[in-house]
């Protein structure tokens, strides 16, 4: 696969333009702006920003938080220890703990088979033919149940990998289990905290001392503010609150993540794993427009000829497809350049193939958007000579695929301005904008405009003497200034700059080549998403939210391990100039 890419006509023309450009006087004139640059003050002062180290580890909040975790684990030691023996000095603890690989698959689905076999015979036995099917069920679920919660507590790691297929497991609740759908991922949350204190509690070698990153206050102070607007302006505190979780549960999974990820080698599993299901995701929508799969007609504008179909895989809109795509296209890159196997390297590098070609076909201009700006930012960090390729290799799909051309062309013609200042985007952006002037500080209350919530609630709001019914805002940043004024949405523009530049530093303190090219992925392609919410409602989608804060949780684990075996190989330096 790699031979045959390498001599494609698409790499040699890459190769071609990054040689060209190389000798171009373009190329020394902006070797020379470069290097002025590097030798200026503003760029120095840059640059100890940039590099400076994480001081929450030195502030007073961190040492108070430090000394109640340091005391409630020596009050409660002694039941860590009795809980440590009574589970991994137990027979079934170490026959599950010995299996591996496939092999614990390979145990869940015989365990699944004989629940199946049991729930045939009782139902033969009571001669119920009606209930057997319910009985199969209901045995195939707690035995799997039982089985896999067995296998999660002897490496509590792998209750990651259900995170990481978010989108796969909930297509499939709604799909066959639909009662359960709207609420598995409440449950899940709530199991992965109790999954954090058994951490603690059995696990307690992995744990010893308090798990923190620079991520901490931000967030922190982030909830706090929404809770304060929660309280000072509820109009109606039962939506409110309901407003108040939709912004706040999934950020919670920040916190969960960064435990539960015990060091750097099952952070570069979760991100594979996450890139793996992508992929398929991915190869599923190029099926889709391969057959030419239906879309409603609401999809694409009555002016716009040229897209016959827009994929969405199995998701309900291409616009969150797209976003996922964003955010898994540059993990399969770093995790691609940052393998030495071949075939894995393959593996990740038509995973990425996959993933930008699907992201094509979803025709979704502002996930387009969003990944031009993750990849410029994966260019910027890994080789800043392959920007003006990417660039040349942009231009030349939108001339050479008609429907792309055509698709970015309309967006800047008078005929599209004019249809989205009548039912689109832009009356719906200066709609938001006009009652934001009416309620600047504190807006018209979480859950109350422009979102997931309100259009459940059917809700409106008074506006130059009408009432404006409630529509999804196409810009989360502009939804959120008009559902919690200027004071959330500095909030929340200021968490999401934290999680860029605090990405950014990992990228720059990790040492290892596989590492640093991952978080490179994880940082542009969390970027990419920030930049695709100004276009589009990404949080209002649980899944979307969910997988943005695991990644989050996940680069900062990345931080807080390598912070950690620094100061190991520091404290140990010192440790050999003392002897």
């Amino acid at each position: 696969m790699l031979e045959i890419l390498k001599g494609s006509f698409f790499v040699k023309c890459l190769i071609w333009l990054l040689v060209a450009y190389d000798r171009s006087k373009l190329a020394r004139v902006v070797k020379r702006i470069a290097f002025i640059w590097h030798k200026s003050g503003t760029y120095n002062l840059l640059r100890k920003y940039f590099y400076r180290g994480c001081a929450y580890e030195h502030s007073l909040i961190y040492k108070f938080f430090y000394g109640i975790t340091h005391i409630f684990d020596r009050l409660m030691k002694p039941l860590g220890k009795w809980l440590h023996r009574l589970f991994h000095y137990s027979a079934f603890c170490r026959a599950v703990r010995n299996i591996r690989g496939y092999g614990r698959l390979v145990l869940l689905t015989g365990i699944v088979v004989a629940g199946a076999v049991l729930g045939l015979f009782f139902g033969l036995i009571t001669g119920d033919v009606g209930s057997l099917a319910v009985d199969v069920v209901i045995a195939m679920a707690v035995i799997a149940f039982i089985t896999a919660a067995a296998i999660v507590l002897t490496d509590y790691t792998i209750a990651l990998y259900i995170l990481g297929a978010y989108s796969l497991v909930d297509y499939m609740l709604r799909s066959f289990v639909p009662a359960f759908a709207g609420m598995w991922d409440e449950a899940f949350f709530l199991g992965m905290v109790l999954l954090c204190v058994w951490k603690w509690a059995v696990h307690n070698r992995d744990c010893r001392g308090m798990v923190f990153s620079p991520m901490d206050i931000p967030i922190f102070g982030f909830l706090s503010v929404m809770c304060v607007i929660f309280l000072v302006n509820s109009p109606d505190p039962k939506i409110s609150l309901e407003g108040l979780r939709v912004v706040v549960q999934y950020i919670l999974w920040y916190y969960v993540v960064i435990r539960l990820v015990k060091n750097k080698e099952r952070a570069v599993w979760v991100s594979k794993f996450f890139a793996v299901v992508v992929g398929v995701m991915a190869l599923h929508g190029i099926y889709q427009f391969i057959i030419g799969v239906e879309m409603p007609a609401g999809w694409v504008d009555q002016n716009e000829a040229g897209v016959r179909t827009r994929v969405y895989s199995i998701l309900t809109s291409p616009n969150i497809f797209g976003s996922l795509l964003t955010l898994g296209a540059p993990i399969s890159l770093g995790l691609a350049f940052g393998e030495k196997n071949k075939v894995i390297k393959a593996v990740f590098g038509c995973a990425a193939l996959a993933m930008m070609g699907s992201l094509l076909f979803t025709f979704s201009r502002g996930a387009w958007i969003g990944f031009a700006v993750a990849f410029a930012v994966y260019v910027l960090i890994k080789d800043k000579r392959l920007l003006a390729p990417g660039i040349a290799a942009a231009v030349l799909v939108v001339l050479l695929v008609p429907s792309v051309g055509n698709r970015i062309t309309y967006m800047l013609s008078p005929e599209y301005i004019e249809s989205s200042l009548r039912g689109g985007r832009l009356v719906r952006w200066l709609t938001g904008a006009r009652i934001l002037s009416f309620f600047p500080t504190f807006g018209v209350g979480l859950g109350h405009f422009g979102g997931a919530v309100a259009m459940n609630h059917g809700l409106s709001t008074l506006l130059d003497g009408e009432y404006t019914e409630t529509f999804y805002m196409d810009n989360y940043y502009l939804k959120t200034a008009v559902e919690s004024g200027i004071v959330g949405v500095v909030a929340m523009l200021g968490l999401m700059y934290c999680v860029i530049i605090n990405s950014l530093r990992t990228v720059s303190i990790v040492r290892d080549k596989r590492l640093k090219e991952l978080t490179a992925g994880i940082a542009a392609g969390l970027t990419g998403v920030i930049v695709h919410n100004c276009v589009e409602n990404v949080f209002e989608v649980p899944m979307m939210c969910t997988v943005f804060w695991m990644f989050v949780g996940v680069i900062m684990a990345i931080w807080f391990h390598e912070r950690k075996d620094y100061l190991r190989a520091k404290r140990h330096a010192a440790n050999r100039r003392k002897r």
